[in-house]
């Protein structure tokens, strides 16, 4: 073919070209036609697909601690940085991901999420770096970007960062450092741009010691760490519930239901170890049934009898055998998962499912 580039002035300065291609045959362009991926020319009408959802006025709570909490993803969010958002499950850390990009100079951009514990491990990395045509049995013909490519210009969040696996957790560095990726069965690299946001209900620090989480890595991603308040930490449990009843009935088009000071005192006493999220669940019942149903009620406190446990102790135990229902729900019943979600060693976590009496979903019912 003969190629022309015409360039387009204005001014006296150049701001543009025209490039004109002729070919000698037909077969000559298809050729070069073939060559240009299908998924590839997809890119900018898919980015549009990608955009957050929530911002700021979506994370809902009052108090000197969550202003304080608001103010610094507003702050971070202001940084073309690496974001580690650490928090117990369900207490709102994508809330606070899509917030950090609604607020920076690259809302207009895509917002692209990647959960790592829901791929399977062989696919991780054809997930983030795209892969070409027939890299590998099943792949499609003409291949597919990553999400990194998704990602340009944009944010992509790496949500469970804490279970990537570290076969992969260098190839991840070496993006951070230098911007660039290579799809899987490439040999060209990639430019890429795309701010990294991270989240985790893991301790990274503790991963790390184990030798399960990249030190390396850890510091690249630990600039800007975000902790998400526990639900049980915070003072402002009673507002909450009151604006997420308002949302919840709007939503379900039903009549705001009035909270009796019994339940209130409930909610206030309870554990809530899945955070906003089991709130809002609880409350959903609430709008729908009318009745108050909270899985693990601490029971009231009362008099120590002979022979009887302590309230106190009680209360210890209720909490504890919710958590642990919790982490086994969380990982479907997988022990080790769950004992490095609670921050313990297996052999730990089994004395705690015998005196507990919490039999996870790996062990056979009655009968």
């Amino acid at each position: 073919m003969v190629t022309k580039q015409v360039p387009v002035q204005r001014d006296g300065v150049t701001i543009g070209a025209v490039g004109l291609a002729l070919f000698s045959d037909f077969d000559a362009l298809k050729k070069t036609y073939s060559r240009i991926s299908k998924a590839e020319l997809a890119i900018p009408q898919s980015n549009k697909l990608w955009q957050s959802k929530f911002s700021l006025d979506d994370i809902l709570g009052e108090g000197e601690q969550m202003e304080s909490y608001r103010g610094s993803l507003q702050l971070v969010a202001a940084y073309d940085l690496p974001v580690l958002i650490s928090g117990e499950t369900g207490s709102g850390k994508e809330l606070a991901a899509h917030a950090i990009h609604a607020l920076s100079d690259r809302s207009d951009e895509p917002f692209v999420w990647v959960n790592c514990a829901s791929i399977p491990s062989e696919l991780v990395e054809a997930e983030l770096f795209g892969y070409e045509g027939g890299a590998f049995t099943g792949a499609r013909d003409r291949g597919k970007p990553g999400k990194f490519e998704l990602a340009g210009g944009g944010v992509l969040f790496l949500d469970e960062i804490g279970d990537m696996p570290l076969s992969l957790q260098g190839s991840l560095l070496r993006v951070l450092q230098i911007n660039e990726i290579v799809r899987v069965g490439g040999t060209t690299p990639v430019s890429v741009n795309a701010r990294v946001v991270c989240a985790t209900n893991r301790p990274l620090a503790n991963l790390v010691k184990a030798g399960r989480f990249r030190e390396d890595l850890y510091h690249r991603l630990n600039v800007l760490p975000i902790n998400v308040p526990a639900l049980r930490e915070r003072n402002d449990l009673s507002f909450l519930a009151g604006r997420l009843l308002s949302c919840i009935a709007a939503r379900l088009g039903k009549p705001i239901p009035a909270l009796a000071e019994k339940d209130r005192q409930l909610l206030l006493r309870h554990a809530w170890p899945g955070n906003v999220r089991e709130l809002e669940n609880v409350l959903t019942r609430l709008i729908i049934t009318g009745k108050l149903s909270l899985p693990f009620t601490d029971p009231p406190s009362e008099p120590a009898r002979d022979g009887s446990i302590p309230p106190l102790k009680r209360r210890i135990q209720t909490q504890t055998g919710a958590e642990i229902h919790a982490a086994l729900e969380r990982t479907q019943g997988n022990k080790r998962r769950a004992a490095d979600l609670l921050g313990i060693s297996r052999a730990h976590l089994y004395r705690l499912l015998k005196t507990q009496g919490v039999r996870s979903s790996e062990e056979p019912g009655p009968g």
